[in-house]
């Protein structure tokens, strides 16, 4: 999603990398509980608005998994809180606008796109460390 045109095929293909190895890294250990029908369907989305950089977009999904795999887990505690109350900020900021100091601007769209893909991959990271455990390599 660089600008609405579709990311070139090595681009696509290093997100789509980090992101399988991240998850594959996080998996070693197995799950945690059982994993939400819903929540590891959304993942495939994750994981396509993560390859196609839509960011804040990543962002949302995360925290819709992340909360439903902590209900369906009752592991909301397995993951450090600093964590989920930054990807719930993230999130709330996010879909609940505030006009006066928006979390996501068309400014930020051109120039603040590398931050916005630190907040991503954090954001995929909770989910696997919910959903999977701690990765040795975190």
């Amino acid at each position: 999603m660089e600008h609405l045109d579709p990311p070139d095929p090595v681009i696509w293909d290093e997100r789509r990398l980090w992101f399988e190895e991240r998850q594959a890294a996080f998996a070693q250990g197995g799950t945690r509980g059982r994993l939400s029908e819903q929540g590891t369907a959304l993942l495939l989305d994750l994981q396509a608005a993560f390859c196609a950089g839509a960011w804040a977009a990543v962002v949302i999904l995360a925290g819709a998994v992340v909360e439903m795999q902590a209900e369906a887990s009752k592991q909301a505690r397995a993951i450090p809180a600093r964590d989920l109350v930054w990807l719930r900020g993230m999130r709330n900021s996010l879909l609940h606008e505030d006009r006066g100091r928006p979390a996501l601007t068309v400014e930020d769209q051109w120039v603040g796109r590398k931050d916005w893909e630190r907040y991503a991959r954090r954001a995929v990271e909770i989910v696997f460390a919910l959903s999977y455990g701690e990765s040795d390599d975190r």
